[in-house]
């Protein structure tokens, strides 16, 4: 898989915060009943929580949590280049060097074979004390150049029953992931 750094990072970490991240004002309003629940349970959402939060965390509720197959299914449904990239400030391991703050492209379909590829072997690695030294971040934010969609591969699972057990492989497949095709 061919993948190009691009260097107008800001610019374009920038506007995907913008289209896709909900800000601070907007949050307390949208998540108003979670912030509460939480809060009810000691675990107060905070400016200071918002400002450390993962970017999907921030993006809105509205957005539809989807499975991991939906969302390589998605991004396979959009042939082409796309951008991806990491949380902002987060440093991964990937290809061989430690990288901050990237945003690449490559294309769309090439991607969701590697992410695929990727996540289910570092869950079958895993049961080996083993791991991939060169896998994509776990939280990919991935979009086109126009922003009118973006699909997210988070690192969380949504069988957290599954987690526990030693069946790794159906924690692999429930991976947490967002679509917004708006």
């Amino acid at each position: 898989m061919e993948i190009e750094y691009l260097d107008e990072i800001t610019e374009i970490g920038d506007a995907f915060i913008k289209r896709f991240v909900l800000p601070w004002e907007s949050f307390k309003i949208k998540q108003k009943d979670w912030i509460e629940k939480m809060s009810m349970r000691n675990y107060p959402i905070d400016r200071q929580w918002y400002d450390q939060a993962y970017l999907w965390d921030r993006m809105d509720p509205s957005y539809p949590g989807a499975s991991m197959q939906e969302a390589l299914t998605f991004l396979r449904e959009h042939p082409g280049t796309v951008f991806f990239m990491t949380e902002k400030g987060e440093g991964e391991f990937f290809q061989g060097t430690k990288t901050i703050d990237f945003i690449a492209k490559t294309d769309a379909c090439q991607l969701a074979d590697r992410i695929e590829f990727e996540w289910y072997e570092s869950y079958r690695l895993a049961e080996q004390y083993r791991y991939i030294p060169d896998a994509l971040p776990e939280d990919l934010y991935v979009f086109d150049s126009s922003m009118r969609w973006c699909v997210v591969f988070t690192h969380e699972t949504t069988d957290w029953e599954a987690e526990k057990t030693d069946d790794w492989m159906k924690a692999a497949q429930s991976r947490y992931c967002i679509i917004d095709r708006k």
